[in-house]
Parts: C-alpha cells; sequence; structure tokens
C-alpha cells in the first residue's frame, strides 16, 4: 500500500489506517502529524492502535530529478521551491498539500532506519521493483 503515492502521503496513509482498524492490515507506517490528525477524525479510534516503533526526524517530501535533466531548469526549479514563503496566501495552500511550512535544501542524511526497514523486509528488489508478497498498487 502506498508505493508511488506522489506527495499523496495523506490520502495513502489514510487507506493504511483504515486497513489497520478493519483488520486487513497487522501495522500501518505513518507520519506523526497523520497519526494525530486521524485520530482526531475518528479514523482511528481513541485507544484502537499503539506505537510500536518510532524513527528519528527525516525529510519526509523530497524532489527528485532525472540525471539527464537540463541543469538550468533543475537550478532554477531549486530557487524556486526555496523561495516558496508560508506567509504569502497563494503559495501557502501549495506548501499545505505537502505539510510544509518550508522547502529545505536536499540532504541524504537520516534515512538510515528506514532504509534498513525496507532492506529487511524486501519490499524492494536491487533495482527499485516491488517484490513484497500480496502488494497491490
Amino acid at each position: 500500500m502506498g508505493v508511488g503515492l506522489h506527495g499523496d502521503h495523506i490520502g495513502g496513509e489514510r487507506d493504511a489506517a483504515r486497513a489497520l482498524i478493519s483488520g486487513q492490515a497487522a501495522a500501518a507506517c505513518l507520519i506523526d502529524s497523520n497519526h494525530l490528525l486521524f485520530s482526531r477524525e475518528g479514523v482511528l479510534p481513541a485507544g484502537s492502535t499503539r506505537m510500536l516503533a518510532q524513527t528519528g526526524t527525516y525529510d519526509h517530501c523530497n524532489m527528485t530529478v532525472a540525471a539527464g535533466a537540463p541543469a538550468d531548469l533543475v537550478q532554477r526549479f531549486g530557487e524556486l521551491l526555496l523561495s516558496m514563503s508560508y506567509a504569502d496566501a497563494e503559495v501557502r495552500p501549495l506548501l499545505d498539500l505537502e505539510g510544509l511550512t518550508a522547502w529545505h535544501d536536499g540532504r541524504t542524511t537520516g534515512y538510515a532506519l528506514l532504509d534498513a526497514a525496507v532492506n529487511e523486509s524486501s519490499f524492494y528488489d536491487a533495482s527499485g521493483a516491488v517484490t513484497a508478497d500480496g502488494y497491490q498498487p
């Protein structure tokens, strides 16, 4: 569930929470803010779930470009993202879609626990293809 959501972490995580409550899943991975939101909404009734583990902080929204992308366009795209201000009423809804108040320069640190969990579960093969039994996009 939830692979390739292309920014829809709230919808995919809400589906995962519903699967958990209905018994279709034994566990679900959620970001803290969505767990709180789903509890307030009643998707996760009070006392119906417990946290098994929590990762350290990591960047949940990332932009990636193809190796052959024109450098000038990549640079301009980065400049546009970094210039977005939550104080700008026109831009704020775009940031809200991703649960952000600002974009920051990219980094590759902070993902070790997530990477280990994905590798341990054999969810993907070495080329990035989903190999998990029963996965249905």
